[in-house]
């Protein structure tokens, strides 16, 4: 045995690659809760419960969508928990890919509005590249698989 040989730290490289998905992962997350599905979500609450117009469910009516106010809950819903998931890195590609096809289809629903357009391009490629990548060692997926592989 060589009792002289130095522990290995991880190369930086792969450091600053964990970091990167990192603050994607909670740049993405927080974002998509705090200025989007929060709300949304307040507003699906109210409806539901004080019968209150909910404006997210009007429109997925005007675009013929079935049951639009089952779409629309879900819709919320998907983002919510959806950011949680990326946030905590805890199933988190799967959770991209929801939040991947939901991007997607916002922005084939309003593909002629800039601004939302935008957001919407913005946020797919966020989770494409979280796809790809994934979490990251700084993330409950990779504590998860560094114990099961330790057993």
């Amino acid at each position: 045995m060589d009792y002289h040989r130095q522990p290995t730290a991880p190369p930086s490289g792969l450091l600053l690659r964990d970091a990167g998905a990192l603050i994607l992962r909670w740049c993405a997350g927080f974002t998509l809760i705090l200025l989007h599905a929060w709300d949304e979500g307040l507003r699906g609450w109210k409806h539901v419960w004080h019968k209150e117009p909910w404006a997210f469910a009007a429109e997925m009516t005007e675009r013929g969508f079935p049951l639009p106010e089952v779409v629309a809950a879900v819709s919320v819903a998907a983002a919510m928990l959806g950011s949680v998931f990326l946030i905590s890195g805890l199933l988190c590609r799967v959770s991209a890919m929801v939040l991947l096809v939901c991007a997607l289809c916002g922005l084939f629903l309003y593909g002629r509005v800039p601004d939302i357009a935008e957001r919407l391009a913005l946020y797919a490629g966020i989770y494409a590249a979280l796809i790809i990548c994934g979490p990251g060692r700084l993330s409950l997926d990779a504590l998860f698989t560094k114990r099961r592989a330790g057993r």
